[in-house]
Order: C-alpha cells, then sequence, then structure tokens
C-alpha cells in the first residue's frame, strides 16, 4: 500500500489522540495555609503592590524643582507593576492613566483621554478589523495552500517547501498580527507533519530526517512571523509604539509614515529572511530529506485541502479588493520631498489612520453577496478585537 494514502487514511486517529498526557483532577485537601494560598490564588498581593508602591514614592518628598515629578514616578511604578504582574488584565492596567494622571495632577483629563484616539491609534483598529475579516473568510489560509502548493514541488524539494511557507508567513505577517498569523500557518505546518506516521517517528536514519525537517518547519514559522513584522508600519506593535513615541517627542521632525517604514523595514525583512531559510536549510535538511518526504507527502494533498475550500466567493474577492485599495493608498500618501504624494491634496491634514478607518468603513457597507442585507463585515464579527493592545498602546506614550 502506498504509504502517502495509508498515512491520509489514519490521520484522523492521529488527531483525536491528545498531545499531552490528560491526568485526573483531584480535589485538594484543607492545610492551614490555606488563606494564604487564597491571597496568592486571587493576586491581591499583586494588586496591592501599586498602590503601595506609588504611596511609598509619594512619601520620600519633591524631587527636584518640578513637585510633580514626585507624582508622576509614583504612578508610574504603580502602572508598571500591574503590567509586569499581571495584576489586573492588561487592558485594565492601561486603562489606569486615565483616572491616574488626574487625580495625582499630572495631567487633565482631556489630554489623557486625547492619548488613547489619535492617528497612530486608529491605523492600528483599522488594520485589526482588517485583519479579522481576513481571518474570517480565511484568506489567509487560501494564499498559504496556495503558495505552498506551488513550491512544494514533485517529487518534494524540501527547499522550495521551507521556502513557499517561511515566505507566505512573512508576506501574511506583514499585514496581520504575528500571533494570529503564527497559529494559523502553525495549522498548515500541523497538516503536513500529520502526514508522518508516529511509528516512522522513532528510530531509523528516515526518521531522522523527519524529525529534522519538522524542527525546521517549526522554528522557520515562528522566525518568519517575526521578521514579517518588521516590515511593515502594522506589522507588530513595537512599531506602532515607536511611531508614537516619535511624534511625542520630535513633533518638528517629519513623521513616520506607512511608506518610509516600508522602505527601511522591507529591505531589511528580505535580508534577515534570506538568511533564515539558508540557515534552515543548512542545519536541517539533508541531499536524503527530499527522498523521505516525498514517500508520506506531496502536491495532491495541499491540492485536496484546496478544493475543500471550494472556489473563491465573491465576498472574498471584496475583502481582497478593499486590502489592496488600502496598501496603494497607505504606499502613496506621502512619497518623497519631491513627490508629495495624495496627501497634499487635502493640505496633509489626511494621515495614515484616516484612509485606514475609511477603508474599513467599507466593509460595513459592501453586501457580501451571501444573503439579502448581509455585508462583509458586522460588529459580531469584531468580538476578537484585541482591545487590550489598543488600550496598551494609548498608555504607552503616557507612561513614555
Amino acid at each position: 500500500m502506498d504509504p502517502r494514502r495509508a498515512c491520509w487514511e489514519s490521520s484522523s486517529e492521529d488527531v483525536t489522540r491528545p498531545l499531552l498526557p490528560v491526568h485526573e483532577d483531584r480535589p485538594a485537601g484543607r492545610s492551614c495555609c490555606s488563606a494564604l494560598s487564597s491571597v496568592l490564588a486571587n493576586r491581591y498581593l499583586a494588586v496591592a503592590s501599586g498602590p503601595a508602591a506609588c504611596a511609598f514614592i509619594c512619601a520620600l518628598g519633591d524631587l527636584g524643582r518640578h513637585p510633580a515629578a514626585r507624582n508622576m514616578l509614583g504612578v508610574l511604578a504603580w502602572v508598571f507593576l500591574w503590567w509586569i504582574t499581571d495584576a489586573v488584565p492588561l487592558a485594565v492596567a492601561s486603562m489606569a492613566p486615565l483616572f491616574l494622571f488626574p487625580a495625582f495632577g499630572i495631567s487633565s483629563s482631556d489630554a489623557v483621554a486625547k492619548a488613547y484616539m489619535d492617528d497612530v491609534i486608529s491605523l492600528v483598529l483599522g488594520s485589526f478589523i482588517l485583519a479579522l475579516a481576513i481571518e474570517h473568510y480565511s484568506i489567509h489560509r487560501r494564499l498559504a495552500l496556495n503558495i505552498t502548493s506551488l513550491f512544494c514541488g514533485d517529487p518534494v524539494k524540501p527547499h522550495l517547501l521551507l521556502l513557499g511557507i517561511c515566505g507566505t508567513t512573512v508576506f501574511i505577517s506583514m499585514w496581520i498580527h504575528n500571533t494570529p498569523c503564527t497559529v494559523m500557518m502553525i495549522q498548515v505546518a500541523t497538516g503536513i507533519l500529520q502526514r508522518f506516521p508516529r511509528d516512522q517517528l522513532e528510530g531509523g536514519a528516515d526518521a531522522r530526517e523527519l524529525q529534522r525537517f519538522s524542527k525546521a518547519l517549526v522554528l522557520g514559522i515562528t522566525y518568519a512571523s517575526t521578521i514579517g513584522g518588521m516590515a511593515t508600519l502594522t506589522g507588530t506593535g513595537a512599531n506602532i509604539i515607536l511611531v508614537g513615541m516619535w511624534s511625542t517627542y520630535f513633533p518638528e521632525q517629519r513623521p513616520i509614515t506607512f511608506s518610509s517604514w516600508m522602505s527601511f523595514g522591507l529591505p531589511m525583512a528580505l535580508i534577515l529572511f534570506v538568511a533564515l531559510w539558508a540557515t534552515l536549510c543548512l542545519m536541517y535538511c539533508t541531499k536524503n530529506t527530499g527522498r523521505v518526504l516525498s514517500a508520506y507527502l506531496d502536491r495532491s494533498h495541499l491540492r485536496r485541502e484546496l478544493s475543500l475550500m471550494g472556489p473563491m466567493a465573491f465576498a472574498e474577492k471584496m475583502v481582497l479588493a478593499v486590502f489592496g485599495a488600502l496598501i496603494v493608498l497607505w504606499m502613496t500618501r506621502s512619497l518623497t520631498d519631491d513627490i508629495p504624494g495624495w496627501a497634499v491634496l487635502f493640505d496633509g491634514k489626511v494621515g495614515d489612520g484616516t484612509v485606514t478607518i475609511l477603508m474599513t468603513t467599507l466593509l460595513f457597507i459592501i453586501p457580501s453577496g451571501k444573503s439579502d442585507g448581509e455585508k462583509l463585515m458586522d460588529w459580531g464579527k469584531c468580538r476578537k478585537l484585541q482591545w487590550h493592545i489598543i488600550l496598551l498602546l494609548g498608555a504607552g506614550p503616557q507612561a513614555s
């Protein structure tokens, strides 16, 4: 029997088998330290550490010629302790400056609240909603399967397969957050790795080849996701924080735009990606890897996955059209000093966040084509919106 067919038919058994041993929970016995355990379990000490640190710093007296510096330092200690100890949810800790800054006379309520919704935050909010639309219609999975099947080869060429999977991860991570990109691509990799029978992963030269390639696949996806996040302004939250700090500390300097960031980040990401791919091929791929993989994996497996998804629907095409139009608007808003871009038509009052919210709004207006009145997106599909990151980005410039 063809081992690829046998592996395909038995894959359902592998899926149902637990990856980690399952242990039954046993009721814990009573002890004299139950009260202390309850305090630690409910993070009461972590919650109290923030106000305690703030009170201690405020009791030290004035620091220098600025009386508010003492209060500012105390509030920062409060917020940072809640962040690093996870005393409260990250979103709640990020909202603490909204009441701490006015209460300690550091800043007015209006000034603090404005930091939580500026052009940078609008850019992040719109990007997250667009990423949710891409995930909802499984456009990222379709793209990954198409590119992977293109590079798979017949017989399998491990170097090209790694290039296709890692390259797809880099591209997707440029436009959506690193974490959902990694989770999605790991699912694609799992579908490939489940083709390898478990009895073949124990002992023997072929088993070592399969194990080495499996490591290369997982490591490649993880690192490629991080590399892709460097290429664009919206690739990861750290990029947005830097842009916010730049506009705060250097308001007279030219602002960092999507195109200016990409002109620096994309070449750097390409260099790192080539280095990653070459390293994985040298460390984990040998001349026998392709022969071993070809016994269990072929392009028909990926094509079968694509056929199960069916043809691309109207809604998917429209989401891609909105996404493509947004990228073009991002790249052409501000080009160079000699070529200002289309933003000059609006006297420079339009930012990257403006066009992001505009294109995101179209997702709630354009019909999906599935039923009467249904749009591409509705607010119910935005329940997975990462508000904790948005609030953290608003609190970051305040703390800095």
